[in-house]
């Protein structure tokens, strides 16, 4: 027997361990499901799922039914094949890939799947073939099992080594685009299954024949992958932190060694040519060992019992419960857990992860992202004396560092969801604020106000904004309608006002089926959502002896009642979501709190393509009712005028506010105010028509150069813009930084593309930038002309993926 035939035989050898591992984790239903896979692709016929018409491309390549596929149709209630031979087979192979048949899979984990098509297949054939792809993980979904399937063209990676772009998945919830290649090949090597088809030809020094399917060499890793490829397993941890934690250490690990890198690749094989079938020859327990040697050789016990308890939670393996079913893992599992010396009570609290409450998936999510964010650094490092891959798109790259920057931004009023991970209810029936006049913050505990409540008690959230806490709360589940609020060491009516203001919140902050989509993500931030809190720290009507239905019959204004003119509004916060799917809470205190809040919420009002929903809560003790009626009515109005408004004209809305009568000027960059009694500041700023405007940059000698008035409509604060226009001496840039103040140079002798990479890599390594803001890269647009008018169009979004949720 040859090297090769010895190899082939050997790799099928694994190939049928790993079915009979895959199978046994399954249930009797995801078996039948899971048999049917290639079947529903070798078949293409009226009345199987998928079936999208007789065009779409079938067959795969030397694939027969077995019995366990026929007896699958029988089950599933799917007319029986008739088997026959393909001579034309549109499909090399079919393969799954990732924790299926490992350590890692769970009875929750997910199937990712490869289709290799034939590459002749046309441009409308493939694409009758991803719709099919489709419908058949819709119809998978609809028996609770998620299978997601990837069209996968045999030379996709062999061509991006030539720097030839082939059809690939686009950037996604599932994709990861062009982010990573050859290090998602490894991880398709080490963990694939043939379930029909041509072999895959993985072993070293493996080449192309006709009877294997060679889909490059990952022996040598490309460096300047490991950035692209961070960047997503972040992204990944976004859903799925513990497993995105184990993807992004074990790149940590590949860096450490490299170019000398073992990969675990090479270790499968090793082993499996060893005669090595055992439990501990499987692909995500090594994964597991690389990273536990190098972390054991970097003397870091920290962050190897946190990789410890992500393995074992991904495994999805219940110890500590008697009668959890034991497959092939179970007692491999149980003597690891012995070897690292964990106790009985920390085994039992990790086996009732689905019943942790808020305080530990706080704590849990904080550990997993400052080790996700510390490998990220490490491998940065790493990246930086390297170019980015020629194969990652820009627009992808900008689309994941500003996904990422939702949720890893370091500003003090954002509001991060929870991650839930496995837990059903993290709803609480109590919960306390506690306010520290030495850290000056408020702290929340799920407890009664009880002194002895608060006894090895770790507070859950902490702030600077109470209101922030309450969001917090309602946006994560903690606080639901049933829960009652207490404000210790204040009067009752303090927690009173706190609860019924809570248990409204809930439904305002429920986005229901709202998703970000790359679009969005693509364009400068509007708002979706505003919720207006009012008088919650501060409640100047507490002391108000007047009546209420007084207010109401002479239309008094609460902002400057009675002949004391006192503003009954002192304390304003205004939370808020936008279009990029961020949660932010911003306080606003003093007589100009209502106004100060307006010129906040107008421009991002403003650039909503229809209108903000607006909420309105009044936490006073009295005039709740015209509170949020007037409140209401005035934030309308203020999105109405700044609409009405042009460049050209400002729109003036007269208010009194306590002893001063304002003027609220709007125009097409939003609104300020302006004290009415000085008349001559009054009139000049009424003339000039220039509320607003951007500081002019230095433009040169030329007297008649002028900033497009376009990029003010998309001026966005804590964004840094892009305005690019190819002209004939070079190109025009338009910058705007976080603070909106705008710059503008000529970039001579390039184009728009080289210039969006070479500053995307710029800010990408830049050392200064990443100690202030480690995922803000800046947004990219053209400045095109269409139809005589000056336009903005986002750099880089295809039409066709617009939509698509990210």
């Amino acid at each position: 027997m040859s090297d090769n035939e010895y190899f082939v035989d050997t790799a099928d050898r694994l190939n049928r361990v790993r079915m009979a591992r895959a199978i046994a984790i399954l249930t009797p239903l995801q078996r039948h499901l899971f048999h049917l896979i290639p079947l529903l692709f070798h078949y293409h016929r009226s009345g199987y799922p998928g079936y999208n018409g007789p065009m779409t491309p079938s067959g795969i390549a030397d694939y027969f039914p077995n019995d366990k596929a026929l007896e699958a149709c029988q089950t599933l209630a799917l007319a029986k094949p008739v088997v026959f031979h393909s001579q034309q087979s549109a499909i090399y192979g079919v393969y799954s890939m990732g924790s299926t048949a490992s350590f890692g899979q769970n009875p929750k984990s997910d199937i990712d799947v490869w289709i290799v098509y034939d590459p002749t297949l046309s441009n409308e054939e493939r694409e009758l073939l991803a719709q099919k792809a489709t419908k058949i993980t819709q119809w998978f979904e609809r028996h609770d099992l998620e299978v997601n399937i990837y069209l996968v063209h045999p030379k996709q990676f062999l061509l991006s080594k030539a720097g030839k772009e082939e059809a690939g998945a686009a950037l996604g919830c599932e994709s990861s685009g062009s982010a990573q290649h050859w290090l998602l090949l490894e991880e398709f090597y080490r963990s694939h299954i043939c379930l029909g088809g041509k072999r895959v030809a993985w072993w070293p020094n493996a080449a192309t024949s006709e009877s294997h399917l060679f889909l490059g060499d990952v022996s040598h890793l490309p460096a300047s992958e490991y950035f692209g490829a961070s960047l997503w397993q972040l992204y990944k941890g976004l859903d799925k932190p513990h497993k995105a934690l184990l993807k992004v250490m074990l790149l940590e690990a590949y860096a450490s060694d490299y170019p000398d890198t073992e990969l675990v690749t090479t270790k499968v094989w090793q082993r499996t040519l060893a005669g090595d079938f055992s439990a501990f020859n499987d692909a995500y327990y090594l994964l597991y060992e690389s990273i536990e040697s190098y972390l054991i050789q970097k003397k870091d016990p920290r962050r190897l019992e946190i990789v410890r308890r992500c393995f074992y939670l991904k495994c999805g393996i219940r110890l500590s419960v008697a009668d959890h079913p034991k497959d092939w893992r179970y007692h491999k599992l149980g003597a690891l857990v012995q070897d690292w010396g964990w106790s009985d009570n920390l085994l039992s609290t990790l086996d009732e992860c689905g019943q942790w409450h808020c305080g530990q998936l706080q704590w849990f999510n904080e550990q997993l992202n400052e080790l996700m964010l510390g490998s990220y650094q490490t491998l940065l490092q790493f990246a930086s004396v390297n170019k980015l891959s020629e194969s990652l798109k820009i627009s992808e790259l900008g689309l994941l560092t500003r996904k990422l920057h939702t949720y890893f931004s370091d500003d003090d009023k954002q509001i991060i969801a929870l991650n839930r991970l496995w837990s059903h209810s993290i709803a609480e029936p109590h919960l306390t604020i506690i306010f520290s006049p030495k850290t000056q913050e408020y702290y929340l505990y799920r407890c009664m106000p009880n002194a002895r409540e608060f006894m090895g008690n770790r507070a859950v959230y902490h702030s600077h904004s109470k209101a922030k806490l309450l969001v917090w709360a309602a946006i994560n589940g903690v606080s639901t309608e049933g829960t009652t609020w207490h404000d210790y060491a204040q009067q009752a009516i303090k927690s009173t006002q706190l609860t019924k203001a809570a248990r409204r919140l809930p439904a305002m902050v429920n986005t229901g089926s709202w998703r970000v989509s790359k679009m969005d993500l693509c364009q400068p931030w509007h708002f979706r959502k505003v919720i207006f809190l009012i008088n919650f720290n501060t409640d100047p009507t507490q002391g108000w002896r007047g009546q209420e239905i007084m207010v109401d019959y002479m239309n008094a204004n609460i902002f400057s009642l009675g002949r004391q003119c006192i503003n009954m509004l002192s304390s304003l916060d205004v939370i808020c979501q936008n279009s990029w799917g961020e949660w932010h809470c911003h306080h606003f205190e003093g007589d100009t709190a209502i106004l100060d809040a307006l010129v906040y919420v107008t421009p991002g009002m403003q650039r909503a393509n229809g209108s903000t929903d607006v909420d309105v809560i009044s936490c006073s003790n009295r005039l709740k009712t015209q509170f949020e009626r007037t409140v209401t009515t005035l934030i309308h109005r203020a999105d109405r005028l700044s609409r009405q408004a042009r460049t050209s004209s400002t729109m003036v809305h007269p208010l009194q506010v306590g002893k001063v009568k304002y003027g609220l000027f709007f125009n097409s960059k939003g609104m300020m105010y302006q004290d009415l009694s000085d008349a001559k500041a009054f009139y000049q700023r009424l003339s000039k028509h220039r509320m607003l405007a951007l500081p002019r940059p230095d433009l040169g000698n030329d007297p008649f150069s002028k900033i497009p008035e376009v990029i003010g409509d998309f001026a966005a604060v804590g964004a840094i813009q892009y305005f690019l226009r190819q002209d004939k001496e070079g190109i025009d840039v338009y910058i705007l930084n976080e603070e909106n103040e705008l710059e503008h140079y000529v970039q001579p002798g390039t184009n728009v593309d080289e210039l969006v990479s070479q500053v995307s890599h710029h800010h990408a390594f830049d050392e200064s930038y990443l100690e202030t803001e480690r995922f803000n890269l800046p947004q990219f647009f053209r400045l095109i002309r269409i139809e005589g008018k000056l336009r903005v169009v986002p750099f880089g979004v295809d039409i066709n993926e617009a939509e698509m949720e990210f």
